[in-house]
């Protein structure tokens, strides 16, 4: 019984070598799978075009503060003569000169000395917007880097457990062959025989729910990454693992949240937004102040040109607009309410996201070191086992069983340790702290 045994504890070795940790050396690494997904991905594309008309939006609004200059020329034809240019006096030694050609251009300048802080609250507004936009694009961006994290550490847990399924069904179909060989010689038992056909069978079954785990998760990271399906170019993944493991204190994460949070950040924005909107639209009632100025030159076909400058003030107050400012008024006001109730909700999803994450990161961490002990326990069961298999105090079956449970104690491990990881990540993300700067400061590669 005793090349039984050892046989078996040198499948355990070989089965599990891989299963804790993927292979380093080359292949694709987290900021650089994120580095590819924020060049390409679809949603991070759309909120960098929604930041920069955002922007442009802003500026259009802020030209309207600046003297406004416009040039305009016309040439018009007449059935009969009309007169070329401004009668400013009648002097019957010098008539007007009429033609049927009118040449007419102007160089005109107003200017808005009073509105009613209309243009300021659409300032505040646009500006306001530009800066949701670009929040907002903060937020797709993080969204994204855990998402690719997500998927990254997927991949690296199911390639862990393929590759211990897979050289696993090795092992038991090796393992298979020598019991076989033992039985037709009479040195081992038919029951033997039984037992490592089921486990090989089982590990068969795991070995192709594994695979397909892991094929799934490749073409999600390749997605993610802007490619079709996955390659094998990008080659193996490399482990990563946080560089200090601690969990911040609690209140200081709910305050960083609340003062970096991008989708909070953007709600507040919105508010802003609305509050220009409706300053604007209270700024119609009342009245406008401008001044205007122009250099205008008349001509006729013949010639004729002669130029004038101009320059004035304009009021205007509409005295009746059927409604229209006191409708655009309640508007705004609604629209206030609305931003703020936005934010409110904002905020309340936010606390509660937070919580869920520091919760899954305190189960996680005690899943590590549950998973930790867990699996010393089982190496320690399996070791007793296969004393006790070579001793022939103990079965096959037993010896079996302990192996399993190390397995599957060793894939809960991993999951677990990714879980702890994960739950770090997004806590910085409800923080507004993730980005690829963040990764490169907080997680290592495992040598």
């Amino acid at each position: 019984m005793r090349p039984f045994a050892w046989t078996w504890g040198l499948l355990i070795c070989w089965s599990f070598r891989s299963a804790a940790i993927a292979q380093v050396a080359g292949g694709l690494t987290l900021e650089e799978a994120v580095r590819r997904a924020l060049q390409v991905h679809p949603q991070v594309q759309a909120a960098r075009a929604r930041t920069g008309a955002a922007q442009a939006a802003g500026a259009e609004v802020g030209a309207r503060r600046l003297p406004q200059f416009a040039l305009s020329a016309t040439a018009t034809r007449f059935e009969e003569p009309m007169i070329v240019a401004p009668l400013h006096g009648f002097d019957i030694r010098n008539p007007p000169i009429f033609d049927r050609t009118l040449i007419q251009g102007s160089v005109n300048l107003s200017y808005t000395l009073f509105d009613g802080g209309a243009r300021r609250g659409r300032v505040r507004a646009a500006r306001a917007e530009a800066e949701r936009a670009r929040w907002e694009e903060s937020a797709a961006e993080g969204g994204l880097i855990a998402e690719v994290a997500r998927r990254y550490l997927e991949v690296l847990t199911a390639s862990g457990i393929w590759d211990a399924r897979r050289e696993g069904v090795g092992a038991l179909a090796a393992e298979s062959v020598r019991v076989e060989r033992a039985l037709g010689e009479g040195r081992a038992a038919r029951v033997q025989l039984l037992q490592v056909s089921a486990a090989l069978a089982q590990a068969r079954a795991e070995e192709v729910a594994a695979a397909g785990r892991l094929e799934v998760a490749r073409n999600e990271l390749a997605r993610a990454i802007g490619l079709a399906s996955w390659t094998e170019e990008l080659g193996s993944l490399r482990e990563v693992r946080m560089r200090e493991a601690v969990l911040p204190d609690v209140e200081q994460l709910r305050r960083r949240a609340r003062e970096s949070n991008p989708d909070l950040v953007a709600a507040a924005r919105r508010v802003e937004a609305a509050r220009g909107s409706r300053a604007a639209a209270l700024a119609q009632w009342l009245p406008q102040v401008d001044v205007v100025g122009g250099y205008l030159g008349f001509g006729s076909g013949q010639g004729d040109f002669v130029a004038e400058w101009q320059f004035g003030a304009r009021l205007s107050y509409p005295l009746f607009a059927g409604g229209a400012r006191a409708a655009a008024v309640r508007r705004a006001g609604y629209e206030v309410a609305a931003a703020e109730a936005i934010r409110g909700a904002v905020e309340q999803e936010l606390m509660g996201a937070l919580d869920r994450a520091i919760a899954a990161y305190r189960e996680a961490e005690a899943r590590v070191a549950a998973g930790t002990t867990a699996v010393a326990h089982f190496e320690e069961l399996k070791r007793i086992e296969q004393l006790r298999l070579e001793t022939g105090a103990g079965t096959e079956l037993d010896f079996l069983r302990a192996e399993a449970d190390l397995r599957r104690a060793q894939a809960a491990l991993l999951e677990a340790r990714h879980a702890l990881l994960l739950s770090r990540i997004e806590l910085a993300r409800l923080t507004g702290e993730l980005d690829a700067g963040w990764l490169a400061e907080h997680l290592e590669e495992v040598r």
